[in-house]
């Protein structure tokens, strides 16, 4: 169903008096009656500035080492747990969590060699177990298990890949939830873990040359005052990470003896990606300046490949792009002629060819033309096929296109609106396999096949059941909103059947908005323990700054434009309370990342329209981001308060300088990890010590606000089970209480 917003002017909206009595007998966190938390004293050094004479008093906060900073952790922790702990069912919350995550979840199957891998848990177990079969008949056995890695689970995989001919598992080993990688080389014949060992790597991939002898490789160098990543310490320091390499290593040897293949020394904050085509022959080079939506291309002809252990790798680059004006992605070759998938003048995307014998621009060929709709991946496959996934307002459509001639031949249907949340297949192979899921559709594994006897038609190879979990007592609808200037935003709402629409029902209001990543439909367990036990409607605003429409929709909430992010979030709540979904008492807002980012800025501007406030591993402080592990990579969708121009705007919305003294806020949990080096923990240090000194203090702010600071986690990428269940049933039970939610078994 699509709706839009009215032209009313809602900036003054104001709650729903009637309703707030009514909501405030439910609970008395809810009702008018102050309340004075016993906030942790921390210490304001009023005497720190930075260059742009911003005061920074919580600058000692950076330093996650200090016994300050230890204590001020304990501290917090024991004021946020004390108050979770005094809620009746916070327990309950916690088994029904427990109760609808256990049910066996698995990934697409993919053939590497002459077996089959797919990943499989059992329901509860803290990490995916990689499971192998001779054939999709046979039963298949344990391949590798992370579990026994660490008694609490949080050793996790990370980047893997198999070698060509399927005789060897590389694989990163990430603990406690850092992004350092500790690659180990595992034969698979027998078993064993072979002697290799890689450390320092991070956001890497492993590219192996097709005689199996080894692979290629990035990595940084160490930081200082840390010896391996093993240690249980990676991961909670904040030094910067600069100068990533890119090496070869050959199987048994040290890595001391890893050749360089390719550093940029004086562009120091450049990330590298290795790929080896299919045919084995060239080794490919891309160069990303952080997450901007460019790279440049270089490859190399390893026809001649001999390194010497420590020397000369004997490779000659060749710069097929060399300048910063598109995105180029893979995605096969004959010979020398490539396919890639390109925004180059086309922001939704498109595909082209590229021969190497004549690279010259001007000689490049569109092959498939950019749509209305985004193309999202491009898989080749069948030989002489492409599968090409696109986004069509927020869900996935599937197409064949004949690989030559790029001519679209047929579409693959869908069950129902969704998303293909995973898809594998291979050049090799004659078959696809498509993991599709929606909000109300728990997942089916597909099988297309086009050589077997069901034709053009995808069969389902496996079906997700999710015992207790009945579909038909929910609705999703799709609406659209029109934002503060205009622009039409989409947003999903899903809720039981028989929600009132009086403007008393909960609302969980979910936004992301950054770095080109679109939100799609998606099912979680946990969503329906909010909708089923809690009755509280789920909406997912689907917000510029995303990929949702192409580049356009990214770039208009970037940079001096990010505000329009923000508006469009706030025009998402405006809608549902002006449509009597809820009532600003009644919205919590949550988002993780740049949507912890989304979550603090919102919370500053409109404190008034929501009732709760979740940042989680939220980048807060807008003025030092870049400062910290990888935050430089950010700067492409943020700008860098180093430059003065960019001040301008970053200091306006930055959520830890913005805090609003005298005014009421809801109430606020922000969560991170003491492990989290994608987005230090800082970050949420200094945003809730300024609103507990800001806001904290005021005598009309009733709702806490607060810190859940988890150890031996990081930012989210292979957290335990157990330790993610903890963490959504302690968030689950602080927007219980402060929005005096009542549960229904």
């Amino acid at each position: 169903m699509h709706r839009t917003r009215s032209n009313s002017n809602l900036s003054d909206l104001k709650p729903d008096e009637d309703l707030l009595k009514k909501i405030g007998k439910k609970s008395g966190m809810a009702s008018n009656t102050a309340k004075t938390w016993a906030y942790p004293n921390t210490r304001r050094d009023e005497s720190v500035v930075d260059e742009h004479g911003v005061a920074d008093p919580y600058r000692w906060l950076e330093d996650p080492d200090s016994e300050e900073t230890r204590a001020w952790v304990e501290e917090q922790n024991k004021l946020t747990f004390g108050f979770l702990e005094e809620c009746d069912y916070r327990g309950k919350i916690h088994e029904r969590l427990k109760e609808v995550y256990n049910y066996p979840k698995y990934s697409c199957p993919f053939k590497r060699g002459d077996r089959f891998y797919f990943f499989k848990n059992d329901g509860l177990q803290n990490q995916s177990v990689l499971y192998t079969q001779e054939t999709l008949d046979a039963e298949p056995t344990v391949f590798m298990d992370p579990n026994t890695l660490s008694e609490d689970g949080t050793a996790s995989l990370g980047t893997r890949a198999f070698s060509e001919s399927g005789a060897y598992y590389a694989h990163g080993i990430q603990r406690s939830g850092s992004d350092w990688q500790t690659v180990y080389v595992k034969q698979v014949a027998s078993g064993d873990n072979l002697p290799d060992k890689l450390e320092w790597v991070k956001f890497s991939s492993i590219a192996w040359t097709h005689d199996d002898k080894g692979f290629f490789y990035a990595r940084y160098p160490p930081p200082p005052k840390i010896d391996s990543t093993e240690g249980g310490k990676a991961g909670s320091e904040v030094d910067t990470n600069l100068h990533q390499k890119v090496y070869y290593h050959k199987l048994g040897t040290s890595q001391e003896e890893d050749p360089l293949i390719f550093e940029t020394p004086d562009e120091p904050t450049l990330i590298f990606g290795v790929e080896v085509t299919d045919d084995g022959r060239y080794l490919l080079l891309t160069h990303h300046k952080g997450t901007a939506p460019v790279n440049k291309l270089y490859y190399y002809d390893l026809a001649r490949f001999e390194p010497a252990a420590g020397g000369d790798h004997g490779l000659s680059v060749v710069k097929l792009v060399d300048n910063w004006e598109a995105q180029y992605e893979y995605i096969t070759n004959e010979g020398t002629l490539f396919w890639f998938k390109t925004n180059l003048k086309a922001p939704k995307n498109k595909l082209i060819t590229i021969d190497l014998t004549r690279p010259d621009e001007s000689e490049w060929k569109e092959l498939v033309a950019e749509s209305e709709d985004v193309l999202d991946y491009a898989i080749c496959f069948d030989h002489d096929k492409l599968a090409l996934g696109y986004i069509h307002h927020v869900q996935t459509v599937l197409y064949v296109h004949a690989l030559v001639s790029g001519e679209r031949l047929l579409s693959i249907p869908m069950p129902a609106p969704g998303t293909v949340q995973e898809i594998s297949g291979k050049k090799k192979e004659s078959y696809l396999f498509y993991y599709f899921v929606s909000f109300l559709y728990p997942g089916t594994i597909f099988l297309y096949d086009r050589t077997s006897k069901h034709g053009t038609e995808p069969v389902p190879f496996r079906e997700i059941q999710v015992p207790g979990f009945d579909a038909s007592l929910f609705a999703t609808e799709q609406v659209f909103y029109t934002s503060r200037d205009g622009t039409r935003v989409p947003m999903f709402v899903v809720s039981k059947r028989d929600t009132p629409r009086d403007g008393s029902a909960p609302v969980y209001l979910y936004g992301y908005g950054g770095f080109s990543i679109s939100i799609q439909p998606s099912f979680s367990s946990f969503r329906m323990v909010l909708m089923q036990n809690l009755n509280v409607t789920v909406a997912i605003a689907n917000i510029r700054g995303g990929g949702e429409y192409g580049e356009d929709w990214h770039t208009a909430g970037t940079l001096e434009k990010k505000q329009n992010v923000f508006d469009d979030f706030i025009g998402a709540a405006e809608w549902l309370v002006e449509h009597r979904y809820t009532s600003p008492a009644r919205i919590v807002i949550v988002g993780g990342s740049n949507g912890g980012l989304l979550v603090g800025a919102c919370t500053n501007q409109r404190p008034d329209l929501f009732g709760c406030a979740v940042a989680q591993v939220g980048v807060l402080d807008m003025l030092r981001f870049h400062k910290f592990t990888i935050g430089h990579a950010w700067t492409p969708d943020y700008g860098c308060a180093d430059n003065d121009a960019d001040f301008q705007y970053l200091i306006k919305y930055s959520p830890v300088h913005n805090v609003r003294p005298g005014t009421t806020y809801p109430a606020v949990l922000l969560t991170t990890g003491d492990h989290d080096d994608r987005v230090v923990p800082l970050h949420s240090y200094k945003y809730i010590s300024a609103l507990q000194h800001t806001v904290g203090s005021y005598e009309k702010q009733v709702q806490p606000l607060m810190i859940r600071i988890e150890t031996k986690a990081g930012h989210g990428g292979g957290k335990p089970t157990s330790k993610a269940i903890e963490e959504a049933a302690d968030t689950y039970t602080f927007i219980a209480r402060t929005l005096g939610l009542t549960w229904t078994d």
